[in-house]
């Protein structure tokens, strides 16, 4: 059954006390106007009208896309001996951040990851060389298609990706889909029994949402198509048959400098958000974030679930 988008959630169903909103397209600075819709009952949010040519809000400068920076011989090796150490607990010196997002799921090496909106594929690369042996990337506006030992990047939307996996992961990717049920029952389709999920994802639970309303940067209007509450997304893997075991907010200080960029006209494109405030400003926002993360009010989140 179809839904309709300016009348409907996406998430629950709900049609009751529904309100609409109008955000423009600020990242790049192409202005526009674009209707999303506001759930009453789960405080998800959703594009009302997708543009039919979307390729304008992707130019070839938009941030995922640039080139897979490959590393070679004595940092590879340092990158496998780093992840090592993590594992045990004996790394104390900085790490990155895809460790702390894989920590809670206890994956193994040889397990088989799918790595759906991809980007150029940094992300999978990286896990190669930290000692992950069974790795695939899937994105439609992949820039490359590559292969290599433990590693394939394929140019596919998620309706393509064929297989089953141990573990799926979309890291920012779900929110450019357009319709959240028919990915999240696509995507139960392609975990083994027992497999595991992880989106992460924007979220409306955010204090900065509640706050700055369409000046949030990640409404992101018009590339966002939906973006989730926590309860829409519990709701969305019941639909699906996935069960939601564990959620991180995982937002950083950058809901607050982009967001004032954005108040101030700034586009992010040609403006660089870490240049925006000083040390000490920006040392003060990640403190606020980590206060917010804590409560579940951050605007950001990563979801784990299980595959029956």
């Amino acid at each position: 059954m179809k839904v309709e988008r300016n009348k409907a959630c996406l998430a629950c169903g709900n049609e009751k006390n529904n309100t609409t909103f109008v955000a423009q397209e600020k990242m790049l600075g192409l202005g526009g106007s674009f209707e999303y819709l506001n759930c009453d009952a789960c405080k998800s949010i959703q594009l009302v009208d997708i543009p039919a040519d979307m390729d304008a809000y992707y130019p070839s400068n938009y941030y995922a896309f640039g080139n897979l920076v490959e590393s070679h011989g004595l940092m590879n090796v340092v990158k496998k001996l780093r992840k090592t150490l993590f594992d045990r607990n004996l790394w104390v010196f900085g790490y990155p951040e895809y460790y702390k997002w894989l920590a809670p799921i206890e994956i193994e090496k040889d397990a088989s990851i799918a790595d759906i909106g991809c980007g150029n594929g940094q992300l999978v690369y990286e896990l190669k060389w930290a000692g992950f042996k069974n790795l695939y990337g899937f994105d439609p506006y992949l820039p490359e298609e590559k292969s290599m030992e433990g590693l394939r990047l394929e140019r596919k939307d998620v309706y393509k990706v064929s297989g089953q996996y141990d573990l799926v992961m979309l890291h920012h990717s779900f929110e450019h889909m357009e319709n959240p049920v028919q990915v999240m029952e696509k995507l139960n389709t392609i975990l083994k029994k027992g497999g595991k999920l992880l989106i992460r994802v924007p979220v409306t639970d955010a204090e900065v949402w509640k706050q700055e309303k369409t000046d949030w940067f990640q409404i992101d209007a018009p590339r966002h198509f939906f973006i989730p509450s926590k309860n829409a997304m519990k709701i969305l893997g019941e639909k699906c048959g996935l069960k939601l075991t564990q959620v991180i907010f995982d937002s950083n200080e950058f809901q607050f400098i982009i967001t004032d960029m954005y108040k101030n006209n700034q586009p992010m494109i040609g403006n660089n958000p870490n240049k925006s405030v000083n040390r000490e400003t920006r040392v003060k926002l990640q403190q606020k974030a980590k206060i917010l993360n804590a409560t579940d009010q951050g605007d950001q989140a990563c979801f784990y679930f299980e595959k029956a």
